[in-house]
């Protein structure tokens, strides 16, 4: 059963809120068993229990199931934004296949076999996943529709011809689950110069690209927090203007001290 991916005997189950009025401790939720968790979890809808998710590990382990089924039996969808140099535009539907265990990545599949056209070609940039968003939600369930990419597109090579690759990239997440604030995320697919079927060539250097997998964690779902995101950007881009800094100042202490031995040696002269 499911309820064996969890700690029966964690001493969060039996954690409970003492009051300083009563000497009888009040029951919180962390007293309550796998099973009813679990039925209560089931009856939220998904941003809810992403929500939950981000409380502790316990709640992270249950909502990952809630999760697992929810996707699989409603309409939930990931649509993906293709382009490359603003051009080329598509989109992608992805559904819920599985959920890894061992992992702990939910693994989604492309809704239909769909096929985009790229160019491969030093005069032109390398195609980009520009944006993720959420589709098919309840009608009931408030979604934020915002791109889940943060603004930070992700290019993925085509010159290695009829090939799988693998490309890993990451956005920054604040919760339960995420490591040193990144979640990284995979997408798979195949590069390929000949056409489908029934499509003909057009013109040289044309790369097909075929998608065919998209992982990510739990974490990669959470509710977008503009404050603290905001404050993330803001430590990242002081770490990059320091690291940028830093070797201009070397370089400034290295022409001093040369001009400094320079004079030296003019005032012995």
């Amino acid at each position: 059963m499911v309820f064996k991916l969890f700690y029966s005997n964690s001493p969060l189950i039996n954690s409970t809120i003492n009051s300083t009025n009563h000497e009888e401790p009040i029951s919180s939720l962390l007293t309550f068993p796998n099973e009813l968790l679990l039925l209560l979890f089931e009856s939220l809808d998904i941003p809810s229990i992403l929500s939950l998710s981000n409380v502790c590990n316990r709640f992270l382990l249950i909502a990952q199931i809630c999760l697992a089924k929810r996707f699989k039996d409603s309409n939930f969808e990931l649509s993906l934004f293709f382009d490359q140099e603003y051009r080329q535009k598509c989109c992608v539907n992805f559904i819920f296949e599985r959920f890894d265990s061992e992992t702990g990545r939910f693994i989604f599949i492309p809704k239909n076999h769909k096929f985009m056209r790229f160019i491969n070609s030093r005069m032109v940039g390398s195609p980009k996943l520009r944006k993720i968003q959420f589709t098919g939600f309840d009608n009931n369930a408030k979604v934020d529709n915002k791109n889940l990419l943060q603004k930070k597109p992700c290019a993925f090579p085509i010159e290695l011809n009829n090939s799988t690759i693998k490309k890993n990239s990451f956005v920054y997440r604040i919760g339960r689950g995420s490591t040193h604030l990144k979640s990284r995320y995979t997408f798979t697919y195949s590069v390929s110069d000949s056409p489908p079927p029934l499509m003909r060539r057009t013109r040289g250097g044309e790369r097909w690209i075929k998608p065919l997998q998209f992982e990510c964690s739990p974490c990669f779902f959470y509710p977008h927090e503009p404050i603290a995101h905001q404050i993330i950007w803001d430590i990242i881009h002081f770490k990059k203007n320091q690291i940028k800094k830093h070797p201009i100042k070397l370089r400034n202490l290295s022409e001093i001290s040369l001009s400094s031995i320079n004079t030296e040696n003019t005032n012995t002269e």
